[in-house]
């Protein structure tokens, strides 16, 4: 039995923050969460439940911060769940920086150093981050440990980093090396149409009730112009950095026939001189024939062979 298929508009993949917050951090939606979240960070999760996703402010002028997704795991672990498409530059210290909050927050009001929580980050980009860009595999998890012993400090801090531009070459490569249920998680998050083309019996349950959430999903129209006017601040961006690699792209072309104009033109100079030159001795030769003049002495006035001057 296949998928049912309904066509929905591209605003609506998963790839748009809004879109995705509204598969994976609804309230009802918490299996689907817990089983990606469980595939991501390669532990079990037994329970998940949802929390207030906006961070408090420490200072006056401190910046308010609203994560994608904040939840709590197994009642001791707290996780942030961020999906982001165009590349902001500086991802890495927007990245600790929410680690860092989140963490500090979790000492609560009595400020007790030992009630402060494992804190994980998962961070899902559609691009390739700056620092990460020699590294070819799409998924890593940073950790504090020792430099040489590779011993963690502890474990209350983890950030676990999808590049999903990664996981997609490798997808159309055919060098995508994972377990099925992450493979069809990260073909459902770049691109859920592509899961049409698999059987249903194949997927695990929490991936057929993603999908069959996204296809069912019944925004309401304040609900769609949001997740349009997101889509468009995305698709900018994207064609933006696009329109920049074209460019590039054109310079370089440019760059390319200039030169190769100007080493053609030094070239057809050269061997435009050449030949001058060497006519120019063919008709002295010639002259120094008619006078009779002996070939042996045209060859050494003039350069040219034997057979040159005979013909």
């Amino acid at each position: 039995m296949l998928i049912h298929k309904r066509e929905i508009p591209e605003y609506m993949y998963p790839k748009n923050d809004f879109i995705f917050k509204r598969l994976f951090g609804y309230e009802g939606n918490e299996d689907i969460t817990k089983h990606l979240v469980s595939n991501i960070i390669g532990e079990k999760i037994k329970t998940l439940e949802f929390k207030n996703p906006y961070l408090l402010r420490e200072t006056k002028d401190d910046k308010e911060e609203i994560l994608d997704i904040k939840a709590s795991l197994n009642n001791n672990i707290q996780c942030d769940i961020e999906i982001q498409v165009g590349n902001k530059h500086d991802v890495e210290k927007r990245i600790l920086n929410s680690w860092a909050k989140m963490y500090r927050q979790s000492i609560g009001r009595n400020k007790k150093y030992k009630n402060m929580k494992r804190t994980i980050v998962i961070f899902i980009t559609m691009f390739d981050i700056d620092n990460l860009k020699n590294i070819e595999q799409y998924k890593t998890k940073w950790q504090i440990q020792e430099e040489k012993l590779k011993i963690k400090l502890t474990d209350v801090f983890e950030i676990d980093i999808i590049e999903l531009s990664k996981a997609k070459r490798q997808l159309m490569q055919g060098t995508f090396e994972e377990p099925k249920d992450i493979k069809d998680w990260v073909t459902f998050l770049i691109n859920p149409k592509k899961l049409e083309e698999s059987e249903m019996e194949e997927m695990s349950e929490e991936v057929k009730k993603a999908y069959e959430l996204w296809q069912s999903l019944n925004l309401n129209q304040e609900e769609r112009e949001r997740a349009e006017e997101r889509f468009m601040e995305l698709a900018s961006t994207e064609y933006a950095i696009e329109y920049e690699r074209k460019l590039a792209r054109r310079r370089a072309l440019r760059e390319g026939r200039k030169q190769g104009i100007k080493e053609g033109r030094a070239q057809g100079i050269k061997e435009g001189i050449e030949q001058g030159k060497n006519k120019k001795q063919k008709e002295i030769a010639k002259k120094l024939l008619e006078i009779g003049i002996d070939t042996e002495k045209i060859i050494e006035a003039t350069g040219l062979t034997k057979e040159e001057i005979e013909n």
